[in-house]
């Protein structure tokens, strides 16, 4: 592994979108109004992308933490 340890701090920024697609509009009225039975699915779409953003450096090689 290579030594980091001097390396200074560099500020990134990722930027990630998606698209879904639905084949019922019932389905897009519910994601919308916030009223999917298992919960807020933006919500859900926002903690998902924190867990992935701390998997990072077991995901992508050389990428430390």
């Amino acid at each position: 592994m290579v030594n980091i340890t001097k390396k200074s701090n560099t500020l990134r920024k990722a930027i990630a979108s998606a698209t879904v697609r639905v084949s019922k509009q019932e389905t897009i009225d519910a994601v919308v109004q916030r009223k999917v039975p298992k919960g807020d699915v933006f919500e859900f779409a926002r903690a998902a992308g924190l867990f992935g953003v701390k998997r990072t450096s077991d995901v992508i090689p050389d990428c430390h933490p």
